[in-house]
C-alpha cells in the first residue's frame, strides 16, 4: 500500500463491504495512533439514552485496516 491512491481504493472496497456497524450507525476509517482502523462513527460519542447505552454493553465494530508500520512503508 505505498502509493495513496491504492490506499484510497483499498479503504473505499473496505467500506462498501461493512457500511454499517452492527448499532445501525455508518462505519468510518479512523487514524488512532498512526494505525488505521475503520470503526462505528458513534464508538467515541458519549453513551446517552436507554438504547445508546444497550448498545455500548454489547461494543460497536471496529477493526484494523493497517498497521502503523504498514502506513509507514
Amino acid at each position: 500500500m505505498r502509493h495513496s491512491a491504492s490506499l484510497v481504493t483499498y479503504i473505499e472496497s473496505v467500506v462498501d463491504r461493512t457500511p454499517f456497524c452492527a448499532c445501525g450507525a455508518p462505519m468510518v476509517p479512523a487514524d488512532h495512533d498512526g494505525a488505521l482502523y475503520l470503526e462505528c462513527s458513534t464508538h467515541d460519542q458519549e453513551k446517552r439514552g436507554f438504547t445508546a447505552r444497550l448498545w455500548s454493553l454489547f461494543g460497536h465494530d471496529r477493526q484494523l485496516l493497517m498497521a502503523r508500520e504498514e502506513l509507514a512503508a
